[in-house]
C-alpha cells in the first residue's frame, strides 16, 4: 500500500483535532512532521493540544512550533468557537509528555521536503504564516513539494453568508499571497465544504458518542462547536474533508481556477479555466463522506485498548 507522505501545518482547534485523530489512526498517512500555527487559538495552546493528542494515541511524530507573528496585521482568533484552550468541551491538561522539538519551523519543514523530493503533500489547516516563511527562506521548496492541500478560501461564500471571507485566509492574507505566488499545484477545500456539505448533525454527533471511546472524545469536543448562523445544529467538517481529499477524490467535485486575493479583506475570487493553479472543491457527496467517516471510526474500535481517558 502506497502511503501519503505528509507535513500537517495545523492550529488545533476542534476541527483540526478531529482531522488529526483520523490522520494518526489511518495507516494510509505517513506523517513526517506536524507544525503548529497561530490561528484558531493562541500558538502555545495549539502546540499543547497537538502534543496531548499524540500522548492520548501514543504516537511519536515530530512537532515543531511555528511563528507567533503573522505577516499581516490581523490578530483575530476563534476562541469564541473553539474555547480558550481550543478543544471545546474537552479540557486538556496543561502539561504533556511529548514536547515540540526546538527547531525553526521553516528549517524543519524544508528538511523533510528536501529529504523526500516531490513526495510530500503539505496539508494546511490554518493560516499560511508558517508556509509563507518556508517559501521565503527556501524558494526551491516549491519545486520539491508534491502538492498542497489546504482548508480555507470562500470563492462561493456560504449558504448563510454569500460574502463570507475565510478565517484561514483573512487572518494572514499576505502569507496566503506568498503561497499563491509559488505556483505550486493547490487543492483548495473552501469553508463552504465543511459547513454546507460535510457536517455532522446533532443526531450524528450522538451516534459518534455511542460508537466507541474515540467517538466519545470527538463528541465531547463538539459540545461547544455548533456552527453559528445556521438554523439547525451542525458540526463543520472543515479540516477532515481536507485530509481525505487524496484518499477519496471520488467524493469531491472540483473545478480548476486561479485565485485573485484581496489583501485587505482576505476575499478569494476564482478565475475558472482549465489550466488554473488551484483545483477548487465545489461540492462533496455528503452521504458517501459521512458513511465513510463512521466506517473508519468503527474500524478503530479495538485499536487502543488503553484508550480510556473519558472513563
Amino acid at each position: 500500500m502506497k502511503k501519503i507522505k505528509a507535513i500537517i501545518d495545523t492550529d488545533p482547534g476542534i476541527d483540526d483535532a478531529n482531522a488529526i485523530v483520523y490522520a494518526l489512526l489511518d495507516e494510509r498517512f505517513d506523517i513526517k512532521l506536524f507544525t503548529t500555527s497561530n490561528g484558531n487559538v493562541p500558538l502555545r495552546n495549539a502546540t499543547r493540544n497537538l502534543c496531548h493528542i499524540l500522548d492520548l494515541f501514543e504516537k511519536d511524530i515530530p512537532v515543531v512550533e511555528g511563528y507567533q507573528k503573522r505577516l499581516g496585521n490581523n490578530t483575530e482568533d476563534a476562541t469564541f468557537l473553539h474555547t480558550k484552550q481550543g478543544l471545546g468541551g474537552y479540557n486538556p491538561p496543561q502539561k504533556t509528555i511529548r514536547k515540540p522539538i526546538q527547531k525553526d519551523c521553516a528549517d524543519a519543514m524544508y528538511e523533510v521536503i528536501k529529504a523526500n523530493p516531490n513526495q510530500i503533500t503539505l496539508f494546511i489547516f490554518g493560516p499560511h504564516s508558517n508556509v509563507a516563511r518556508l517559501f521565503t527562506k527556501y524558494p526551491d521548496a516549491a519545486k520539491l513539494l508534491k502538492n498542497i492541500i489546504m482548508m480555507g478560501g470562500a470563492p462561493v461564500g456560504l449558504k448563510t453568508n454569500p460574502n463570507h471571507n475565510s478565517f484561514n485566509i483573512r487572518t494572514d492574507a499576505p502569507a496566503f499571497q506568498i503561497t499563491i505566488d509559488t505556483k505550486v499545484p493547490i487543492v483548495m477545500v473552501p469553508s463552504s465544504i465543511g459547513r454546507d456539505g460535510a457536517y455532522f448533525t446533532e443526531k450524528q454527533v450522538e451516534m459518534l458518542k455511542n460508537t466507541n471511546d474515540i467517538g466519545k472524545f470527538l463528541a465531547t469536543m463538539f459540545e461547544t462547536y455548533w456552527e453559528p448562523d445556521y438554523k439547525d445544529k451542525r458540526i463543520a467538517g472543515n479540516d477532515i474533508t481536507t485530509l481525505y481529499y487524496p484518499i477519496y477524490p471520488r467524493f469531491y467535485h472540483t473545478k480548476k481556477a486561479d485565485i485573485k486575493l484581496d489583501a485587505e479583506t482576505g476575499k478569494t475570487t476564482p478565475v475558472f479555466h482549465k489550466d488554473g493553479q488551484f483545483k477548487i472543491v465545489m461540492s462533496i457527496n455528503r452521504e458517501e463522506y459521512i458513511s465513510k467517516m463512521f466506517e473508519l471510526l468503527k474500524k478503530y474500535n479495538n485499536l487502543h485498548p488503553k484508550f480510556t481517558f473519558l472513563q
